[in-house]
């Protein structure tokens, strides 16, 4: 009779369990190593209950109260062969800051640049801001209520409509104070504040003033997905 060593037999168990149900084996090991275990939700247990649109709208809110970089998404015309053209969407990526804590926020545009040209002549815009959209040099809270600071999927991001308004200031104070914050969130963009006499780009200042909101806080099965109306959008906390 052959024998063999404990470590031959353990490992041909090992083996036989793996071949034998090897989705059943991995799961379980990532289990046990918390890979699956730290599913927390915002309402409540996994299985209990989803996430309401009024947590949506806090987390969707706290996104663009913390991030500072917007992919402003336009339309523009390119010209195919001859003289057609086609109309194709295209998404750059721009300054803001939500300087007044509204969910509305400020954007420094600049007169020249294509996102802003494609705008003038009649381009549809909405914005997208996503966890992470920040200077690389900037400390943001990455943690969001439902989400998944190591995953980006599982992160919230959000779609915004609405229209931008020309802002002017009847108090030179208010501009000082729209100054402050916006350079303290972007550092660069002193050099062309429409205030700088020596700007190499005309520029000026808009609010976006939200209409309508479209929200994926993460991962289904412990975020928010959805819409989100203006007026709710609007009431909610920054957490």
């Amino acid at each position: 009779m052959v024998k063999h060593s404990p470590t031959i037999v353990i490992l041909c168990l090992f083996l036989k369990v793996l071949l034998a149900s090897p989705i059943d084996f991995l799961s379980g090991l990532l289990i046990k190593n918390n890979i699956f275990d730290d599913r927390v939700q915002i309402g409540g247990p996994i299985d209990d209950e989803f996430p309401t649109v009024e947590e949506g709208a806090d987390v969707a809110r706290t996104l663009v109260n913390r991030e500072s970089l917007v992919n402003v998404n336009t339309f523009t015309k390119i010209k195919d062969s001859g003289d057609s053209e086609t109309l194709i969407p295209v998404s750059s990526m721009e300054y803001y800051a939500d300087c007044d804590n509204d969910g509305d926020p400020y954007w420094l545009v600049i007169d020249i640049g294509s996102t802003f040209q494609n705008i003038k002549h009649g381009s549809e815009y909405t914005f997208t801001i996503r966890a992470g959209d920040h200077p690389s040099g900037e400390k943001v809270d990455e943690n969001y209520p439902g989400g998944r600071s190591w995953s980006p999927a599982g992160s919230p991001r959000v779609n915004l409509r609405g229209t931008l308004q020309n802002v002017t200031f009847e108090n030179p104070l208010d501009l000082i104070h729209l100054e402050h914050c916006f350079v303290k969130r972007h550092p660069d963009a002193k050099w062309w504040l429409p205030s700088n006499a020596i700007t190499p780009h005309k520029a000026h200042w808009v609010k976006f003033v939200v209409s309508g909101v479209y929200f994926v806080g993460g991962f289904g099965d412990r975020a928010y997905i959805g819409p989100i109306d203006s007026e709710l959008y609007h009431s909610a906390k920054v957490v």
